[in-house]
């Protein structure tokens, strides 16, 4: 299964009732929205998210972060801190239960 790459949300497999995408995260935000080109039917979805820094060794910073206002048409991941950087990018997976 392969990952695509994008700037907002991805295709995933709609047989499966998978999205998926990366999501690039600039300096200084705390949160990043992800909307999906096609919305689920409800908001009866699990979404698994990494963060991950392509660019600074060792990384600045670490974060923790959480799903937040998950709906049919995407979710937003607040993370605990601005990100001190603009290497970190958010690998997500959305399928519906």
């Amino acid at each position: 299964m392969s990952i695509i790459l994008t700037g907002n949300a991805g295709q995933g497999d709609p047989f499966l009732g998978i999205k998926k995408g990366i999501k690039a995260i600039l300096e200084g935000a705390n949160s990043v929205p992800i909307v999906f080109t096609s919305p689920f039917l409800n908001d009866n979805y699990l979404v698994i998210v990494t963060l991950e820094n392509t660019g600074d060794t060792p990384p600045v910073s670490i974060y923790s972060y959480t799903v937040i206002d998950k709906t049919a048409d995407g979710f937003t991941v607040s993370f605990s801190g601005d990100m001190d950087s603009e290497n970190y990018k958010l690998n997500w997976i959305a399928q519906k239960y």
